[in-house]
C-alpha cells in the first residue's frame, strides 16, 4: 500500500540516542560551516523526516504517539538504501569483500538492487542483479543506468527457486563473487535496528 511504502512507523520513547559516528546525514551538512555539500552519497542515507500520524492513531485507538518516517527522502527513494549500505559495510568489516576485486551478486525485484547499485558504484564494486523477468522494467532501466549487470530470470514456471538456482550457478561461474543474500543475512534487519529506529 501507499502507506506501507512511504512510512516506517515506530513508537517514540523518551530515551535519546546518538547517531553512529559518520552517519549523521543531512543535519550534519546543514550545521557545518562552509559548503553544505556531501562528498559521498552514502553520507545522505538516514535522517529522513518524521511526521506524527495523529489521525491514524486516533482512528485505530493506538495509545501512543505514532510517528512515520518518510523514507522516499533517501538518496534513491527507498528504505532499502539503508539495508544496501549495511549489507555491504558488514561484508567489508568482516573482510569478505574488496573494492575493485569482489563482484557483488544479489536477487532483487528492484528497490534493494537500486540501493546496492549506487553504493557499489560509490565504493568501486561490480554488481550483478538477478531479477524476475516480468517485473519492474523501470527499475531494470535505472539499475543498468547505474552500471549494474542485470540478469533476467524467467521465474513464472519455477518461481523463486529459479532465482536461487541461478545464484548457485553464478557462484560457480563468476570469480571472486559475494552473494548479498537479503533474505538470510542478519545485516539486513540490523540496518533497521542500528539506523531506521534511531534516525
Amino acid at each position: 500500500s501507499l502507506l506501507s511504502s512511504t512510512f516506517i512507523c515506530c513508537r517514540i520513547s523518551n530515551r535519546e540516542m546518538e547517531p553512529q559516528e559518520g552517519r549523521k546525514g543531512i543535519p550534519s551538512l546543514l550545521s557545518s560551516q562552509g559548503e553544505c555539500i556531501a562528498t559521498n552519497i552514502t553520507q545522505l542515507i538516514g535522517w529522513t523526516p518524521l511526521i506524527e500520524l495523529r489521525n491514524i492513531a486516533e482512528k485505530d485507538g493506538i495509545g501512543a504517539r505514532l510517528i512515520g518516517k518518510i523514507e522516499p527522502y533517501q538518496p534513491l527513494s527507498s528504505v532499502k538504501d539503508r539495508s544496501a549500505l549495511r549489507l555491504i559495510e558488514d561484508a567489508e568489516e568482516k573482510g569478505l569483500i574488496t573494492p575493485g576485486i569482489t563482484t557483488l551478486l544479489g536477487v532483487t525485484s528492484g528497490n534493494l538492487g537500486i540501493g546496492v547499485a549506487f553504493i557499489a558504484a560509490q565504493k568501486g564494486y561490480k554488481f550483478i542483479a538477478l531479477m524476475p523477468a516480468k517485473l519492474s522494467l523501470d527499475k531494470q532501466i535505472l539499475m543498468r543506468y547505474l552500471g549494474v549487470e542485470v540478469v533476467l530470470v524467467d521465474a513464472v514456471q519455477h518461481g523463486f527457486k529459479a532465482l536461487l538456482d541461478r545464484v548457485e550457478q553464478m557462484k560457480k561461474d563468476v570469480e571472486d563473487v559475494y552473494v548479498l543474500d537479503q533474505f538470510t543475512n542478519p545485516a539486513n534487519p540490523d540496518a533497521h535496528f542500528r539506523w531506521t529506529g534511531k534516525w
